[in-house]
């Protein structure tokens, strides 16, 4: 018996996409399970770079992509992507184009997330590690924020459906819903007005 071919396709939107769904799946858990946070930090990490190599791409993939000195075509980096979404001159690809501006929250936020977070988890090295969670919850709503921008309001051309921009929309606002709700999140406003 002949079995016909299966494909999975996917683009650089589709990915993020697929980021920022697993980012949403593990954000519900963290009440139950606190391993979760770990998932959301590596999902949310992923999502934010895809996005951002997304926005900053425009429809040329050359202009998130560069040459080794052995002509080996590489994507740029997660800091390079977010300097040239607020670089104006870069964003500016349409006349409603926008780049990125970021609160020192945010920077705080994409910082910790990926320098503290993401680095230490993806490259982790024996130890013991605690981590404390109170800052998590709008550490992970700041980098909603800075993706839902990216998505929604660069205004640069993406390669996604009325639909699928829904879904951000809507994963995002049920991401922050849940965070804003949850008890670490309401401890630590409780505590920092003490």
């Amino acid at each position: 018996m002949r079995i016909k071919p299966k494909y999975l396709t996917i683009t650089e939107e589709l990915n993020a996409l697929d980021y920022l769904e697993k980012a949403y799946l593990f954000i519900q858990e963290t009440e139950s399970n606190l391993l979760a946070w770990k998932w959301v930090v590596l999902s949310l990490h992923s999502a934010l770079y895809g996005f951002a190599i997304c926005a900053c791409k425009g429809t040329n993939p050359k202009n998130v992509t560069y040459k080794t000195k052995k002509g080996i075509e590489k994507l740029i980096s997660f800091d390079d992507a977010l300097k040239h979404c607020q670089d104006p001159k870069r964003m500016k690809m349409t006349i409603k184009s926008n780049h990125l501006v970021l609160t020192y929250k945010q920077k705080e936020a994409i910082n910790y997330l990926k320098k503290v977070l993401r680095n230490n988890f993806e490259h982790y090295t024996p130890k013991g590690w605690s981590i404390e969670l109170h800052g998590m919850p709008e550490i992970a709503m700041n980098v909603l924020d800075v993706i839902r921008f990216l998505v929604i309001e660069t205004g640069n051309y993406m390669h996604l459906s009325q639909n699928q921009i829904k879904k951000i929309k809507s994963i995002v606002y049920q991401s922050k819903r849940i965070l804003s709700n949850s008890r670490l999140y309401k401890e630590c406003i409780i505590a920092n007005r003490v």
